[in-house]
């Protein structure tokens, strides 16, 4: 079953650099850089070796990386509801669900550190249902190495915790310090980043060179303003859609069996049903805790505890089924047939059209400033690993605020810098008291910060300059360039200081329409219609009406006659 898994994987599996963190990781595996935070330096060496691979395109090669793990992880899923006693019939079944249900599909076949989790998960509840006392000290030795992937994986801690404080406790109190010291070991995987950040790679997130940095990178510092803060009607909204999420991933019909399996797993083995249970929920609360856009993976540990269950509860329901047991494979078949078109990357080319077309509006030797991670992580990859477009300059703007960010831009645009030097000095003590928690002046280091990002454009004036965000959009872009025109160009706005509106024919973009876009894609997709429309008021304004229209029929033949 996992090769035929691994086969749909690959079948499925995005062609070219995908949206949010894909052109990120997928380059920083490549170079061995240091990962955004938790820095997952466990994926970043198996992704490096996977990178040298003499095949295909970079990003696919490391994107393969991710259907492999999850074609494992379905493997040690099945594995381990045999080792439960299930059947392999029911074991299969629930193996097959797990691997077309929407969360374990989508991670599978996109540049994403989600599918290691799901490996390193599933390996620790093998670890602590075995029998012999090697394996359960395998356990710790991996809990630390998971650690180093992902943080989802807490609540998979705390539940294999339970089980072996339950059922194995008076092993465990023996071999407390030897199951301790295995687990720092496989937690010290995290010194490869401090190593690492002290050779000096292309991009160092966190600057991990010393304790504190690492400390704060580990644990999220930067991405802490995003946990537990949420209001309470947002938590109950993500609950929902995190309930909805889980229950379709057993079909919607099929949850019954969930909880049936956990009730005859609480009689058969009370301290398994209990760890399993508390994991589920710990993860659960956590991720609907957190606000980001991909927060299906993030539920990927609280369905494999779920699955436990749901193929304890086959079993018991096909012993009851007699001959007609086999129908039990529908569900399987039934997940891959309704999961397909919304887990399916195969014709998915959103993120790189996006990320060339916005290339393709700057002229030579252009700067850019940007606040869309989807158009920056997927030109990150695409300049430093394929080599497109090197002369232009594009710079995160939000990341700007991060000292170890100007480190990078130091190395990557010299020139840059170097034209920036007397704003940058006093910035930089503005953001040494921000990192550590000590700004005292809040409206000081918002004047240096907009400051230095004139001067990336100011201070190099034979560089045509744009940025991706409209004027007045958002505090620092009504800040900015107050003196200067911004003026729609394919997927930019030029910076200038006269009036002209340079030419641009929108025929030159590549637009490669998915068949069912997520919620995500169609911010990126409204992105075309975002520009056209002020290019259209721009032209019209100015008397170039003939212009305005050849904009006009161009984005409806690209997009309404697509729908």
């Amino acid at each position: 079953m996992p090769a035929t898994v691994l086969a749909v994987y690959l079948y499925t599996l995005t062609p070219v650099v995908g949206l949010i963190d894909s052109g990120e990781l997928a380059a920083g595996c490549r170079l061995l850089n240091i990962l955004h935070p938790t820095g997952y330096p466990l994926y970043t060496v198996l992704g490096r070796v996977v990178s040298l691979a003499p095949v295909a395109s970079v990003v696919q090669r490391v994107a393969a990386l991710s259907a492999i793990l999850a074609a494992v992880g379905v493997g040690l899923i099945l594995l381990l509801m045999q080792r439960l006693g299930t059947r392999p019939g029911a074991a299969g079944v629930t193996a097959s669900l797990f691997a077309f249900s929407f969360p374990v599909w989508s991670v599978a076949v996109d540049v994403e550190v989600y599918a290691l989790t799901v490996v390193l998960s599933i390996a620790i509840w093998l670890a602590v249902t075995g029998a012999s006392g090697r394996t359960l000290l395998l356990a710790g030795y991996l809990g630390g190495l998971a650690l180093t992937n992902h943080m989802s994986v807490v609540s998979v801690l705390v539940g294999a915790g339970i089980v072996l404080v339950v059922e194995r406790g008076g092993f465990l109190r023996r071999r407390l310090v030897a199951f301790s010291l295995l687990f720092i070991l496989g937690l010290s995987l995290y010194l490869f980043l401090v190593l690492r950040a002290r050779a000096g790679p292309l991009l160092a997130w966190g600057n991990t060179v010393s304790l504190e940095r690492l400390f704060w990178h580990v644990t999220g510092k930067q991405y802490q303003v995003w946990m537990f803060s949420l209001p309470f009607p947002q938590v109950v909204a993500n609950a929902g859609k995190g309930l909805v999420l889980l229950a379709r991933s057993f079909l919607y019909v099929l949850v019954p069996v969930v909880f049936y399996g956990a009730v005859r797993l609480y009689k058969e083995r009370r301290g398994l049903c209990i760890g399993l249970a508390m994991s589920a929920i710990l993860c659960f609360l956590y991720a609907v805790n957190y606000s980001i856009p991909d927060i299906e993976a993030y539920y990927l540990p609280c369905l494999v505890a779920l699955m436990v269950f749901f193929g304890i509860g086959l079993q018991a329901i096909a012993a009851r089924l007699g001959r007609w047991q086999h129908l039990a494979w529908a569900a399987g078949v039934a997940a891959l047939v309704f999961n397909y078109p919304a887990a399916s990357r195969r014709d998915f080319h959103v993120s790189q059209d996006e990320a060339m077309n916005t290339l393709a509006s700057a002229e030579d030797d252009a700067i850019i400033l940007t606040d869309w991670w989807d158009v920056y992580s997927p030109i990150f990859y695409l300049q430093h690993i394929e080599g497109v477009r090197p002369d232009v300059c594009i710079i995160d703007k939000e990341l700007v605020r991060r000292s170890w960010y100007l480190v990078y831009l130091e190395k990557a645009y010299p020139w840059l810098i170097e034209s920036a030097r007397a704003e940058l000095v006093p910035y930089l003590r503005y953001l040494d008291e921000f990192e550590h928690d000590r700004l005292r002046d809040p409206e000081g280091t918002q004047r240096a910060y907009i400051r230095l990002l004139e001067s990336f454009v100011e201070n190099n004036p034979e560089r045509p300059a744009y940025v991706t965000f409209a004027k007045g959009s958002n505090l620092d872009a009504s800040q900015m360039f107050p003196h200067m025109r911004w003026v729609p160009v394919g997927l930019l706005f030029e910076l200038r200081a006269d009036s002209v509106i340079t030419g641009f024919d929108y025929s030159r973009f590549n637009v490669r329409l998915p068949r069912r876009p997520d919620s995500r894609t169609q911010a990126n997709l409204y992105r075309y219609q975002m520009f056209c429309q002020a290019r259209i008021s721009a032209l019209v304004g100015s008397g170039r009406t003939d212009e305005a229209e050849q904009v006009v029929r161009w984005y409806r033949a690209t997009f309404e006659t697509s729908e």
